[in-house]
């Protein structure tokens, strides 16, 4: 991993604004709309210590769809607003930076839903995981969840 992005990286404190989860989207589109998405993939494909601008975004979606400019810097800002982006000023423009790699991004949402789903209904789940077919998972899942006990454990002691 690029050492300055490490290093930027380190003195970002907040947790992402992932709230929403689409069971009937595929991939990152389950935590972000449709366009979020487009422009989280289209920065992440690229070199993470460049940055990027939202005139580089508008152009790499534009081959793919018609979009205005103000609707790829509006939606730049709200994914800076969750955390997602990372602004900086350079010169006379904006330079925007990936808070996550897509891979910390996915993790953070997985473990996020599940701690929730967990908290909310965790009988149901020891339930569905006693229900799961492949032994594999059911012990992966369980392990998650003695996990997610011990850091609530650990927590609760401070």
């Amino acid at each position: 991993m690029d050492q300055k992005f490490s290093e930027r990286r380190k003195a970002v404190t907040l947790e992402p604004d992932i709230h929403t989860f689409r069971t009937d989207r595929p991939g990152i589109r389950k935590a972000l709309g449709d366009l979020e998405a487009e422009i989280m993939e289209a920065i992440w494909a690229r070199p993470i210590s460049q940055g990027t601008t939202v005139r580089d975004i508008f152009e790499i979606l534009s081959i793919r769809r018609h979009l205005a400019y103000t609707t790829v810097m509006n939606t730049m800002t709200r994914l800076a607003k969750k955390q997602l982006l990372r602004v900086e000023k350079k010169e006379q423009s904006y330079l925007y930076y990936p808070t996550y790699t897509r891979q910390e991004f996915v993790s953070r949402f997985v473990s996020h839903i599940l701690e929730d789903l967990f908290l909310s209904f965790s009988g149901e789940m020891l339930e569905s995981i006693q229900a799961l077919q492949d032994p594999v998972a059911a012990t992966q899942a369980r392990h998650f969840l003695d996990e997610i006990r011990q850091q609530r454990g650990s927590e609760e002691d401070e």
